[in-house]
Parts: structure tokens; sequence; C-alpha cells
């Protein structure tokens, strides 16, 4: 629908990155994009280079990009126009209000200016009520940099894209192609009310509770969308095979496992020590945790990826055909996350030469033409799989006639 330019940040993917010469921090993918960003960098690289040996964190290092390009061109600079609404650093929303009042985010705003001061000197920190506004409108504003497999790379402040309100079922969704942002409808929208025009800000896959207790805790709502004001969903994602009370010691140790290989994944845990894992905790879920069940399809996920990791082929296209029913019921027909495992499902089963391959890749290209749009390299790597795919089916359909 939307196609916004970046604001503050930049990737791009490269096999010979060119470090900078000064802060030996920052990479950039060559000469000419490091000659583009200095303007950008040279404020921060003097931080880095008089903060060693300490080195920023992401967040610091964001939150002072931010105020050194307030320093220079106000916060009136640079506007977007979206459909009509023009879009600034002034515009954005930073619930500065509610930020005063949480006490989680006033003790870690009041570290941030502590480390700022240090980082980029004390004169240059706005006064506190400014700080705390330039902080909110970063925390509620700022999208995550996806690579081509939704996987976070980075963060960014996109202008805007800040408009796209919030909805668990949206009617748009958010991809990345390095650092540009791409808004694409994902049903149809009979008009050009932008204030109608719906992406999701956090995971789909949670229960009601969970999604409205997170963007009650990040953005300060209650959501009350078609997906919250409904129990469908829930219901799914609860459904037993047994008895409510039978299954009740069970849940509580399939929720604590689940945790268990979630801090596993996230401490770079042996793949093959993860998919061992998953797959003795699918075998104990059987039989009690319907396929739709959250803590099941949470496990597929991860186990999907162990398996991905190991070369167990064969597992990654049986657990990966798993995921499609509960991924079609909880994103829709039209998301890339749906998209993307398609395209990873297919490619799997092209490399074990089945015949059903060249059906996924069709399903993946139908889905991941909308969300990405013909354009994005995604697209064009999917689309280049699947004439190869479609040739292959074809000459072996001819061989086997003949």
């Amino acid at each position: 629908m939307s196609q916004v330019k970046k604001v503050i940040t930049r990737f791009k993917k490269s096999n010979e990155l060119k470090r900078c010469s000064q802060c030996s921090f920052l990479y950039f993918c060559n000469k000419n994009c490091q000659t583009k960003a200095w303007e950008m960098h040279k404020a921060e690289c003097k931080c880095i280079m008089k903060a060693k040996p300490n080195l920023p964190s992401t967040s610091l290092r964001f939150i002072a990009l931010i105020i050194f390009n307030i320093k220079k061109n106000g916060q009136d600079q640079p506007v977007e126009d979206v459909y009509g609404r023009k879009v600034s650093f002034r515009t954005l929303m930073s619930h500065s209000g509610e930020i005063k009042k949480c006490v989680k985010r006033s003790q870690q705003i009041i570290a941030l200016a502590g480390t700022l001061k240090d980082y980029i000197g004390k004169d240059n920190v706005p006064p506190p009520a400014e700080f705390i506004e330039i902080f909110g409108k970063m925390a509620i504003n700022s999208f995550s940099i996806a690579d081509n497999e939704m996987q976070t790379i980075g963060t960014g402040l996109y202008l805007g894209a800040s408009v796209f309100d919030h909805s668990c079922s949206p009617n748009a969704d958010v991809v990345f192609d390095g650092i540009n942002v791409h808004i694409h409808a994902i049903k149809h929208i009979p008009h050009r009310d932008i204030s109608k025009v719906y992406i999701s800000y956090i995971e789909q896959l949670d229960l009601t509770e969970k999604r409205r207790n997170a963007l009650l805790e990040q953005y300060y709502f209650y959501c009350h969308c078609e997906k919250c004001s409904t129990s469908n969903n829930d219901d799914l994602m609860t459904k037993l095979l047994i008895p409510e009370e039978k299954a009740k010691i069970h849940l509580i140790k399939f929720q604590a496992k689940l945790k268990e290989i979630e801090r596993m994944k996230k401490s770079k845990a042996g793949p093959s020590t993860l998919y061992s894992a998953c797959m003795d905790e699918l075998a104990s879920q059987d039989k009690i945790l319907a396929d739709t069940h959250i803590f099941r399809v949470k496990i597929l996920e991860i186990a999907f990826d162990a398996c991905v990791w190991i070369n167990q082929w064969a597992d990654a296209v049986a657990i990966g055909e798993q995921l499609l029913n509960p991924y079609r019921l909880y994103y829709g027909n039209y998301h890339p996350l749906l998209g993307i495992h398609l395209f990873k499902l297919g490619k799997i089963q092209v490399f074990l030469n089945l015949p059903s391959s060249f059906e996924t890749l069709q399903q993946a290209e139908n889905i991941i033409k909308v969300t990405h749009g013909e354009t994005h390299p995604l697209y064009q790597d999917l689309w280049n799989l699947l004439q190869e795919s479609e040739k292959y089916s074809s000459l072996s359909s001819l061989n086997t006639e003949e």
C-alpha cells in the first residue's frame, strides 16, 4: 500500500563489510555507503572513540542519533506525507504522561539519561521534560527491522509508518527490504482513509490476555480489535483432547517445558540438544493437546528451526506441514510469516525431490506476491526457484510418461 523511507538507520547484507577507520566500531557495505552515512555517523563516531574501551548499547546509540538529528534539523524536519497527513518527529505520539507514571519506564529513563551524559556530553542531553518526550516517541514509534526470514536485525524510526494504528487482525502488513519498510494491504481496503488501515505492533500468535498485556505495557492502550473481542482463537489455542480436569497437571508441565526450551533457544543451546528436547516434548503432548494448541504450535516452530539447523530434512517437512493449519487459522491467508514458512518448506521439498514442492512454492508465491510485492528480493528468489522447480517437474513428467 505504501513504501516509507528510512529516517535513522541503514542495513544491507554484504560479504565484504568496510569498518570505520576512526571508531573501528561500525561497518559499512562499501566506500559509497560509508560516504553517504558519514553525515549521520560523524557525530557518534567521536562519542564512540571517547567512550572506549566501553562500547555503547544499541538503545544508547539509537536515542543519541535521534538527539543529534533533532539538534541539527529540529523536530519539524524531515516531514513525510502519508495520504495527506504530514508527519514529523514533533507530531509523533509520546505517551509521556503514562511513561512518568510507569515505575519501570521511569527507572529506565533515569539510567539511560545518566549513561547518555557520559556518552554524548551532558550539554547535549535535553532537559528532563524534553528527554522524556524524545524517549517516549522513540519507544512508542520504533519498528523492529527484520530480515527476509522475519528475524529482528535492528531498530528504526519511520515517520510515515508511525501513522498506522494497531489491530491483532490487521488489514496491512510490514516487511523490510534492507532499511526500506514496506506497508502492503493484505485484505481488501475499499477506501483511502488512513485511520482505517491497521498493522500489528506485536506477535499475533498469543492468547488475547497476553497480547493485550503486551500492548498495554509497551503502547499504553487496551486493545478492542475484532480478534480481541471474540474468543474463537483462544478456544482453538487452548483446545484439549482430554477433559480439562485431567489435563491440568499436564498443562503446568507443558508450560514449564515450553519456557525452558525457549530459554535454551535464546541462550543458543546446541541445535541437536534443542531438537531432542522439542521432539521429546511433542511426544509427551500427543493425545493431550490439539494440533492448534498454542503450546504445541510454539514447540513445533522451534523444532522446525532445529531440524533445519541439523539437516533433519524429513522431520523438517513433517513438522513444517503440521504448522500450516495453525498458521492459516491464526495469521489468515495472507501473512508474511505464512508465506516465508511455505517458501522454506518448499525449498526443503525441492532438495528432497518431493513432488509436493511445486505446489508448496506456488502457495508461497501467491502469498509473498501480496505481502512483499513482486519487486522485493525475497519474491524474486522465490520466483526463480519456482521456475526451476516447474522445469524439473515438467521433465520428470515427460520421463514418467516415456
